[in-house]
């Protein structure tokens, strides 16, 4: 075993000469810098200005709380149906099927399971099993999937409405 550990002592120490001896060449690289311009960023295929945003269009059960500049929610319950029944504000009435309330420059449109708020192009509904309820300067909206019950209570930035 001794004569292996010879060979490979004498192996290492040459390598160790070689590198040694190498070490010194190549020093004449030389290092330069350039300014850069801009700031970094993933490469781009296409032109900033091609790309146009559609309008944003879909189902949201959360629709009015996208919309601050127009309602401001000020209040949600989760439970069952009938827990969040009973967390409407006192007062509340219930708006009929058809009733359109502006506010601000937003638009909501009472269906009879649904509301639809629309603002500009944007179009978002609040799906089914969803009443709105209007009490003084708030808006309920109670929306019930089977036995859970979903309340959200925003108030109307501008009072114009039912």
């Amino acid at each position: 075993m001794l004569p292996y550990y010879g060979i490979a002592a004498v192996i290492v120490i040459a390598g160790v000469i070689l590198f040694a001896a190498g070490a010194g060449r190549g020093r004449d690289v030389e290092v330069k810098t350039e300014p850069a311009h801009g700031t970094p960023s993933p490469p781009r295929h296409e032109a900033a200005s091609t790309f146009r945003p559609g309008p944003v269009t879909g189902s949201a059960p959360w629709a009015l709380s996208a919309v601050p500049e127009c309602f401001r929610q000020i209040k949600h319950d989760r439970g069952t149906a009938a827990f969040a029944a009973r967390r409407l504000p006192p007062g509340a009435r219930r708006l009929a099927p058809g009733t359109v309330m502006a506010v601000a420059d937003c638009r909501l449109l009472v269906g009879a399971a649904t509301l639809t708020l629309e603002r500009g192009d944007e179009r978002l509904v609040v799906p089914p099993r969803t009443a709105a309820y209007a009490a003084g300067d708030t808006l309920s909206v109670l929306r019930t999937t089977g036995n859970a019950g979903d309340l959200r209570v925003y108030r109307r930035v501008s009072a114009s409405g039912p």
